[in-house]
């Protein structure tokens, strides 16, 4: 991967390495070896990863939700927060020495970027609760593109993906909605994540 391809892909000037807070420093992860593509095959510290499209996903998510309604909102929820929690519980195992919550945190958004969904940020995140903020998203600008604005908040792959995060990070299962999203006409998408109750 080149230095311009992984400008790119970051959203940021230019450099070979992205730097990931740790409890004993700075530990350099260095995303040319990393973040690789042999033919057809993505690969995140290895493990096969999929690309998003905007454009599969925007009507894959107009088609569930015209056909299934909340069921199919459920249903994109429920499998990004399974991808999201195997993908980051796979490069969590391949990087053992990010161990705080912050750090980890620092690597999703990280994860996020990279995989071509947008920017997100963890504002606050602890156990019972999380405050997540998008301030781009990949999915939102395609979906103004084709659709234009909607009537309610339609991030559902971003609030699965983090509710896959959170449940690494914390242990546990959330459940995360949209108070705020783009597609509305807000600044910002800002999703609010809370500890699922046993049972529900």
């Amino acid at each position: 991967m080149t230095q311009d391809t992984l400008s790119r892909v970051l959203g940021q000037p230019a450099k070979v390495t992205d730097f990931v807070s740790h409890p004993t420093g700075i530990m350099d992860i260095d995303w040319r070896k990393e973040y690789t593509r042999e033919g057809h095959r993505v690969t995140l510290a290895g493990s096969s990863i999929v690309m998003h499209c905007h454009h599969y996903n925007i009507n894959l998510q107009k088609m569930l939700e015209d056909t299934l309604g909340e069921r199919g909102v459920d249903l994109m929820i429920r499998a990004a927060e399974s991808a999201s929690r195997n993908g980051f519980e796979s490069l969590l195992r391949h990087y053992p020495q990010i161990r705080t919550a912050k750090s980890r945190m620092e690597l999703a958004e990280t994860m996020y970027q990279i995989c071509g969904l947008g920017v997100l940020h963890f504002r606050e995140a602890e156990l019972q609760s999380a405050v997540v903020e998008s301030l781009s998203s990949h999915h939102v600008t395609g979906w103004l593109a084709k659709h234009g604005r909607r009537a309610t908040p339609g991030c559902h792959f971003t609030r699965g993906w983090i509710a896959g995060v959170l449940s690494v990070l914390f242990q546990r299962k959330y459940l995360v909605s949209e108070k705020a999203c783009k597609l509305v006409d807000s600044p910002t998408c800002c999703f609010i994540a809370v500890e699922e109750c046993n049972g529900g």
